[in-house]
């Protein structure tokens, strides 16, 4: 009578455990001896029921520990996914806040350039405008009947030089808001990579089921 061990055979036998098989092996090894004409049956049947007992331990035990490993398999996996997830994260922030680097930059350049333009601006305007006036001669009284009134060159200055701070601490205002929005963008990428490492943090911790 030919044993009929049922179809792809070869690859479910390769797919359990190496224990498994061994215990099918002993198992079967242990069929066959009581098929040997010396074999004492009864003595047999009082070992064999121990005999299976002892298999079942090292099936289950087997199949506890593949259980275990392919949990393990897993975790790490998923482990390395995550790291890998969050190279490409970090690595996308890194070019971010490059860029934001490189936007900041250019915005200042482009500040500081205005801001000394204003400056050059304010330079001649005060050139031209000191040049329209110039001091009294000394004993000389102001002649209110014509409608003529000299401006003191000090009052003109002090006036020019109130302008001129004015719009530099406008420009200053500008570059400060700048800088805060920059900042406040890199934090904001900070707290994302923060927040998305907390979100699958659990993975690393996972255990094996049993």
């Amino acid at each position: 009578m030919a044993l009929n061990v049922g179809q792809d055979f070869k690859q479910r036998w390769l797919d359990v455990p190496e224990a498994v098989r061994q215990v099918f092996i002993d198992d079967l090894y242990r069929v066959c001896n009581v098929l040997k004409p010396e074999t004492n049956i009864q003595k047999w049947l009082e070992k064999d029921k121990e005999a299976q007992q002892l298999s079942y331990e090292k099936i289950e035990r087997a199949y506890i520990e593949r259980k275990a490993q392919l949990i393990e398999e897993a975790r790490i996996r998923k482990q390395l996914a995550l790291e890998k997830s969050l190279e490409n994260k970090r690595a996308e922030q890194a070019a971010y806040a490059q860029a934001l680097q490189l936007d900041e930059a250019r915005q200042f350049a482009e500040q500081t350039q205005t801001l000394a333009f204003i400056r050059q601006t304010l330079d001649h305007e005060t050139h031209v405008y000191t040049a329209r006036y110039h001091k009294n001669p000394e004993g000389s009284a102001l002649n209110f009947s014509k409608g003529m009134l000299s401006i003191p060159d000090t009052a003109m200055l002090s006036e020019l030089e109130s302008v001129r701070l004015r719009l530099e601490l406008e420009a200053e205002t500008l570059i400060e808001q700048a800088v805060t929005v920059f900042r406040a963008k890199l934090h904001q990428a900070s707290q994302d990579e923060i927040d998305y490492i907390l979100k699958n943090s659990d993975l690393s911790t996972e255990k094996p089921k049993h």
